[in-house]
């Protein structure tokens, strides 16, 4: 039951890591490039978060899979 609850914690603050990273990056760099246009920064988000989503994801299950594998 401790173990659900950690991994449900773990995806949360994957999920909202995932969303600030996606939002993040591209608004900076969008910036550094001198990217003026709206549209083109809201794609930018979008599939910045689209990428960030499963890689987070991804590290939540390893790192939970390796922390299983440890314990046996």
């Amino acid at each position: 039951m401790r173990a659900r609850l950690l991994l449900a914690a773990a995806l949360l603050a994957g999920v909202l890591a995932a969303f600030s990273i996606g939002s993040l990056v591209p608004e900076i760099l969008a910036g550094l490039l001198g990217i003026g246009s709206n549209a083109v920064r809201l794609a930018l988000k979008a599939v910045a978060v689209a990428v960030a989503l499963p890689a987070m994801f991804y590290l939540v299950e390893r790192l939970f899979l390796d922390r299983a594998s440890r314990r046996k």
